[in-house]
């Protein structure tokens, strides 16, 4: 998280309680890992709060420690595919589950290319305004890889039968515009704690289900009663 590694320790601590709280919720086991994405964003948050504890005051370094590593993997490598295909196996609509294979497709593409960048000795950490940099040394401008990977983490929530999922693919896509409009160095820093609080409208989406509020049903759903338990 953004500030410092008490806050990040703070914020996965509120977050973590949110995941297991929603986790509880699941009836299911199709909504399992759409359902731990506020657990996983947690635990990414966690791992910021080591990142600054092995900065240890620094304002730039090269970190070689596995919390540096994992944090870049989650947020580059993991989410672009992850996020597409829990959206895509708790999907019930045939079309929009063929319309979601586009964003696994380009979700998976770029994941490997993350993942290839991510597996090196060292990564590049600078704390600019109190927010963490990591450099990853990519090849080109990093505004090429910002379209797959919106596409892939924002639009695909867009594609689902469901209202909250929807309002999850639209507030990171706010969430991703205000980052980087605030800071473009330290971009994938602010959105991941944005994105990590916003994560807990995917608790919203499962106490809605398990109350039976018609907003946790999917787009275009009759009453209460037609759908299944």
């Amino acid at each position: 998280m953004c500030f410092s590694a008490t806050a990040s320790f703070v914020g996965a601590g509120v977050i973590g309680a949110a995941g297991v709280a929603t986790l509880a919720l699941v009836r299911d086991k199709h909504q399992l890992p759409f359902a731990a994405l506020p657990l996983l964003f947690a635990i990414h948050q966690a791992l910021e709060g080591w990142t600054w504890l092995e900065l240890d005051g620094a304002a730039d370094a090269h970190l070689t420690g596995p919390g540096v590593h994992m944090w870049v993997l989650f947020a580059w490598a993991i989410l672009p595919i992850y996020v597409p295909w829990a959206v895509w196996l708790m999907e019930k609509d045939p079309r929009r589950r063929t319309w979601l294979n586009v964003p696994m497709v380009v979700g998976g593409l770029l994941a490997v290319f993350m993942l290839y960048l991510s597996v090196q000795p060292e990564i590049g950490v600078q704390v600019i305004a109190r927010n963490l940099a990591y450099e990853l040394g990519v090849p080109f401008s990093g505004a090429w890889l910002a379209v797959p990977y919106v596409f892939a983490t924002c639009f695909a929530p867009m594609m689902s039968s469901y209202r909250w999922v929807i309002a999850l693919g639209v507030g990171n896509l706010i969430a991703m515009t205000i980052a980087a409009v605030i800071k473009a160095a330290d971009y994938s820093s602010i959105w991941c704690t944005l994105a990590a609080f916003l994560s807990l409208i995917v608790f919203g989406h499962y106490l809605s289900q398990y109350t039976g509020r018609f907003v946790g049903r999917p787009v275009g759903s009759g009453s209460p009663a037609a759908q299944p338990g």
